[in-house]
């Protein structure tokens, strides 16, 4: 099983926080962890993708806190996709509202991170951060001991694990990150209107539907498996709406 919570970390030079969504492995104390501006779906998605890379291995269980940023349909359909390909399937379990025991593990967590890492981070641009973010989850899989291991470390445990190892690249796991959110009639021109929006398709396909998935990336308005066009600024727009 996985547990995994969104954190807030320190505040950047321009008022906004920076989050931390961080995955731990009920089995090895395994950490990883993605850090964002934004506390939304992405943010939970790339955690999941470097627990995998990381560990070379999927969850069977993945146990979430009850935030909304893991509730979306871009995670579940990841979790989804995931499951199909490896023929494996993977609970998500939240925890239930107003139940502070449910996700104790990542509670403590988030404590040990703020802690060793947050108090003691200096400088404040974000991909400074990145850095020192991914030194400490490496300092916290490799070399700090854990009462429940007796005093062992993560990676001792993760190397006693004899189930088959996940091998992926990173740009195949983004790509299972997508969900169908819906469907525009192309207008003369080749246009569709989307939230006050007038975005360009392709004059050939005028009368035709096209259709809206959400991604990583952004937003893909699709014809027939080809991309037509891709908000790249969705998730700070129009999804936030």
């Amino acid at each position: 099983m996985w547990h995994g919570d969104v954190m807030t970390g320190n505040r950047l030079p321009d008022g906004a926080f920076i989050y931390q969504c961080s995955i731990e492995d009920d089995y090895s104390r395994g950490y990883a962890g993605s850090l964002s501006e934004y506390k939304d779906g992405r943010i939970v998605v790339h955690a999941l993708i470097d627990g995998i890379l990381r560990w070379k291995a999927i969850p069977t269980c993945f146990h979430y806190d009850n935030g909304g940023e893991a509730k979306c349909g871009i995670v579940k359909a990841f979790l989804r996709n995931l499951s199909k390909v490896c023929n494996h399937n993977i609970k998500l379990i939240h925890t239930l509202v107003e139940n502070p025991r449910g996700n104790g593990k990542k509670e403590r967590g988030h404590k040990d991170d703020r802690r060793d890492f947050w108090r003691k981070l200096e400088g404040d641009d974000v991909e400074s951060i990145e850095k020192k973010f991914g030194e400490y989850l490496r300092w916290r899989n490799t070399k700090k001991g854990h009462f429940a291991l007796k005093g062992g470390t993560s990676i001792t445990r993760l190397q006693e694990n004899k189930k088959p190892t996940r091998n992926f690249t990173i740009e195949y796991l983004e790509s299972l990150a997508k969900v169908k959110v819906g469907e525009r009639l192309v207008r003369r021109g080749g246009v569709i209107y989307l939230h006050n929006m007038i975005i360009d398709t392709d004059k050939g396909i005028a009368g035709e539907k096209v259709e809206l998935w959400e991604t990583l990336k952004g937003l893909e308005i699709k014809y027939k498996d080809r991309v037509l066009n891709i908000i790249q600024d969705y998730w700070e727009t129009i999804k936030k709406r």
